[in-house]
């Protein structure tokens, strides 16, 4: 202990340029603390000053104009049906009948109607030739107010409904041979379409979803069951008819796509909450 004594006095006394670390009044490993210190804190004033903040609908209209299209754009159906009704002046596929009204809707791959809005229109036709459409078509169609619709839009030629039918489609189903054509009885609508509509045909698949066939099958295997499914208005307007023919197949995928037992389970459940029966089939 001693000898250090000494060997430390005798430093100072020869060297009184160098000063001793006990009169130093700020302690040798401070400093570098306290730079590493305000060289973090100016870093992440640096970092927070180029941090992008993130814009507000009102500081920024293309991000509102995005959410805005994000809101109103659906996603597009993977397998989409394209349910389809038209109204005919007859059944004469082969002959002079035509086309009057026709719309569309359509479903992704579980029965939910894809867009806010369906397509509907008229397609025009002479009143020569609406005034030789059989009695039933004449009535049926009076009744509604087609025919006046009909002669009231010269403009809505089927070119033009061929066209717009098409365009309307794309917008929902970009690839074609991938929208499935959908509806009740719908060879017969299908048939007129590749009269009128050879392009809408052509860019649909090939296949397609009959709901008639379910309903023609089911009345004979599960006639019972049958009798409580929903029947139809008869309201014989495009539109009105496709809605009925998807609430009928989601009735069908409810209560009809079952087991047998599944089946008669059913029936017992309906005659318990006293569901009525349809008069006929």
């Amino acid at each position: 202990m001693s000898s250090s004594s000494s060997s430390s006095s005798s430093l100072h006394t020869a060297s009184p340029s160098i000063p001793q670390s006990e009169d130093k009044s700020v302690p040798i490993n401070s400093t570098p603390k306290a730079n590493v210190e305000q060289q973090q804190q100016q870093q992440e004033e640096e970092e927070e000053a180029v941090m992008p903040t993130t814009p507000s609908s009102a500081t920024s209209p293309k991000l509102s104009l995005f959410q805005s299209f994000l809101a109103s754009t659906p996603p597009l159906p993977k397998r989409p049906l394209i349910w389809i009704d038209c109204e005919m002046t007859g059944l004469d596929v082969l002959g002079s009948d035509v086309i009057i009204e026709v719309c569309c809707i359509i479903t992704d791959e579980q029965l939910n109607i894809v867009g806010e809005q369906e397509f509907e229109t008229t397609v025009y036709c002479p009143k020569s030739q609406l005034d030789a459409m059989d009695e039933w078509c004449t009535t049926t169609h009076t009744n509604s107010g087609l025919i006046a619709k009909v002669l009231a839009h010269r403009e809505s030629t089927s070119d033009k409904v061929e066209t717009d039918l098409l365009n309307y489609i794309q917008r929902y189903v970009t690839k074609p041979r991938v929208g499935v054509l959908a509806g009740n009885s719908i060879h017969m609508d299908k048939f007129f379409m590749m009269k009128q509509f050879p392009k809408v045909i052509e860019y649909l698949h090939y296949r397609v979803v009959d709901v008639s066939t379910i309903m023609e099958f089911g009345q004979r295997h599960a006639p019972e069951l049958m009798s409580y499914s929903p029947g139809k208005k008869g309201a014989h307007t495009a539109k009105a008819d496709i809605l009925e023919s998807i609430e009928q197949l989601k009735w069908y995928r409810k209560y009809y796509f079952k087991s047998d037992e599944q089946i008669q389970d059913t029936i017992k459940e309906f005659q318990a909450n006293g569901v009525p029966k349809r008069d006929s089939l």
